[in-house]
């Protein structure tokens, strides 16, 4: 996909390196993986440097949204996959899979070979490639001073600072990412690779949630509810939210015939692995972001048939959705999961969620500006049911109010101005663009985007390498596309526009042929 060769060296490296990973999988020994673990390291070094930063970052990109991580309980800890010892070496801290002191992970490992390269050999791709706007460099770095001054503030006001670490953990990353990924996808069609790598991994992982459902019978607690409520992960939402996008905006966009057979045979796929993990919150950011696209689309021939369609649908949504609402039958079971999203009081979650955000809100307003700080919790004025999460009062599950509740309005405004310009940039990309596979692409960056926020808001999204690693290669494909099709302009380019603007005022005005003497 990445469109260049790879020497030979890197190839028989990288074949050494899934050689012995796997071996060490499948062994599972501590010893073993503390001899390994470091010739892995060091054989992937090697391959970053002798391969463009771009098969590094489409590589890392698979990775993080691929591979399970244990920290999130991937089948309710039921089920693991053949990749599982990987992913935990891949995602999660050392100390956590091999033991030891090492607080860092094999992903953190690969993000500084992956800086190095940068540093060293500089963006990836031909000379003249495609630049990035400078406004977006300089917004990803501001999220690091926003960073520096909470965790100060934190501690002047006595905050823990191993709580601090946990509620800026992956918060950090985002930028870094960004900033790699606008190095490396530096060349026009890059955006599809970066589509096809998502679209892979958010397919493998809904094959894997259905088979997980197929195979795996799980145990029920004394209330009779399944001790298995989802098949993957919760985060996995995002990426079945986006492959799903990624798929629509082909059709929407009438790209061609071809991607209208690929959207008909793997749509299915997808929502059956929607299905199979069975979380509120797919079906939500679905819906929305669905509704979010399909109203920034221009107009064409398909959308207007779907226009009319939906006009003579209305009345019967708002039937079933009336009839069904007070239902049990398993007919209106979508109408049953909307209600519970909305009612606290048909869902002990949503009600207990109700109390968190409850006490978020009125830390903020009492630490408006700046917030509390990194390292301290939130106040618990109205009481909550005692749960097994020492994190609770430092990383709450809506992570949207946990920013403001921590880095204050100015904090969440320094953190969050990435993403909106991220939002900006594909909106402007997807409205110059003249190629309709452009249109999908600028559309499916936007969606990325915005299910990242709302899983944020509704289920602890902003600390999960799923979002990250949907989120930052979209906006520097966002940014790339912006720039292709004129809707930034480049400063360079503006500097040769003023120069010759300069020149021709110098020049003066040209005389007219056949004026008189």
């Amino acid at each position: 996909m990445a469109g260049q060769r790879i020497a030979p060296d890197a190839k028989l490296a990288l074949g050494t390196l899934a050689v012995l990973a796997f071996t060490a999988s499948a062994i599972d020994n501590g010893i073993l993986g503390w001899i390994i673990a470091p010739i892995c390291i060091l054989l992937a070094w090697f391959v970053m440097f002798r391969v463009p930063l771009k098969h590094t970052m489409l590589a890392l990109t698979f990775a993080g949204l691929a591979l399970e991580n244990p920290a999130e309980n991937p089948a309710c800890n039921l089920w693991q996959s053949p990749l599982y010892a990987f992913g935990a070496l891949t995602l999660r801290h050392f100390k956590s899979t091999i033991g030891g002191w090492m607080f860092f992970g094999g992903m953190d490992l690969m993000l500084v070979g992956a800086a190095a390269v940068l540093f060293l050999r500089g963006p990836g791709g031909p000379r003249g490639g495609i630049g990035t706007p400078k406004p977006m460099i300089r917004l990803a770095q501001l999220g690091y001073v926003v960073v520096v001054f909470a965790w100060t503030l934190g501690k002047v006001r006595g905050g823990d600072g191993s709580m601090a670490v946990w509620q800026i953990d992956r918060v950090m990353y985002l930028p870094a990412i960004f900033l790699l990924c606008q190095a490396a996808f530096t060349e026009h069609k890059d955006y599809l690779a970066v589509g096809k790598v998502v679209l892979y991994a958010s397919l493998l992982r809904a094959l894997m949630g259905m088979y997980v459902r197929a195979t795996i019978t799980a145990p029920v607690d004394a209330a009779g509810e399944s001790l298995m409520p989802y098949a993957t992960t919760h985060n996995d939402s995002m990426l079945f939210a986006v492959g799903s996008v990624i798929l629509l905006s082909l059709v929407l966009e009438r790209v061609g015939k071809k991607a209208t057979r690929m959207c008909l045979l793997l749509m299915p796929i997808l929502a059956g692995g929607m299905i199979a993990n069975n979380r509120r919150m797919v079906w939500v950011e679905i819906a929305l972001v669905f509704l979010t696209t399909y109203v920034i689309a221009e107009p064409n021939a398909f959308k207007r048939k779907v226009n009319r369609a939906l006009i003579a649908l209305v009345p019967v949504a708002l039937g079933y959705i009336a009839v069904g609402w007070s239902s049990e039958s398993g007919i209106f079971k979508p109408v049953k999961m909307i209600r519970s999203a909305v009612d606290s009081s048909t869902d002990l979650s949503t009600a207990w969620r109700d109390l968190e955000n409850f006490n978020l809100v009125f830390t903020i307003r009492n630490y408006p500006i700046a917030g509390i700080g990194l390292g301290n919790g939130f106040f618990e004025v109205w009481p909550m049911p005692a749960i097994d999460y020492t994190l609770e009062h430092f990383v709450p599950h809506n992570s949207i109010l946990g920013l403001l509740c921590y880095y204050g309005y100015l904090g969440f405004m320094g953190l969050t101005a990435l993403w909106v310009a991220g939002v900006f940039f594909a909106i402007r990309a997807y409205h110059f663009a003249k190629q309709p596979l452009e249109k999908a692409a600028a559309l499916a960056c936007f969606a990325s985007i915005i299910v990242y926020f709302l899983q944020c808001f509704g289920d602890m999204g902003l600390g999960s390498w799923t979002g990250v690693y949907l989120v930052a290669p979209s906006i520097a494909i966002a940014c790339k596309l912006a720039v292709v099709n004129g809707a930034w302009q480049m400063e360079s380019v503006r500097r040769v526009a003023r120069g010759a603007g300069f020149a021709a005022a110098s020049a003066g005005p040209s005389q007219p042929t056949g004026s008189r003497s």
